[in-house]
């Protein structure tokens, strides 16, 4: 083979790696571009997903799994409200073990509901008190000084929110209205009890 012709099959075979490199750009270039529409398309769906409709009414769905026998809304304070669960203990008072608080967490940005460790009235039987309508703020201190402890369990209603502030539903005794906020847009939903069940005063 002559130097010329060796020259030319050299040109030829680096013609043939510059296109089959052109093709592999092409070829990951394409990925690229799947993958971050895929991305953004995600990111929109989950941005339909954080509507405060749909989070508000998801809360209460999963109020009433949790807190199956709630039956009054005993006081609301803008970012929490203290709920009856039951009469497990027959007075028709309010006793710790019945009580439950909704309350926005502006820290974590979500909405819990909690209600006292069972397992604290077995350690400490001292731990049941009844409490009466006027001691209903001192119940949520006592909340408040169990959460510190540790004693509370904890259920996430929803979250990623901006806002939550409950208030009492005007005309309707023992219900509440959720207002919640995500992104500038607000919803309102009523907290409605399972079976509604006015305790003693």
């Amino acid at each position: 083979m002559s130097t010329v012709q060796h020259r030319r099959v050299h040109r030829a075979f680096t013609l043939i790696e510059v296109i089959f490199a052109a093709a592999l750009l092409t070829v990951v270039g394409m990925a690229i571009i799947g993958f971050l529409t895929a991305f953004a398309r995600g990111s929109e769906m989950r941005s339909r997903i954080s509507d405060p409709a749909i989070e508000s009414t998801l809360a209460t769905r999963r109020l009433a799994s949790v807190a199956p026998g709630f039956c009054y809304t005993l006081t609301t304070n803008g970012d929490h409200a203290l709920v009856w669960l039951s009469d497990t203990v027959p007075s028709r008072t309010v006793h710790l073990s019945e009580a439950g608080i909704v309350r926005f967490d502006a820290a974590n940005r979500e909405l819990v509901f909690e209600s006292v460790n069972p397992t604290s009235f077995a350690a400490d039987l001292t731990l049941e008190e009844e409490f009466l309508e006027a001691q209903y703020p001192a119940l949520v201190t006592t909340f408040d000084v169990l959460r510190g402890e540790g004693r509370l369990v904890r259920h996430i209603l929803a979250e990623g929110l901006d806002e939550a502030t409950i208030a009492p539903a005007n005309g309707a005794p023992g219900f509440a209205v959720l207002t919640v906020s995500v992104n500038g847009v607000q919803a309102a939903v009523r907290l409605s009890p399972a079976i509604l069940e006015e305790p003693l005063r």
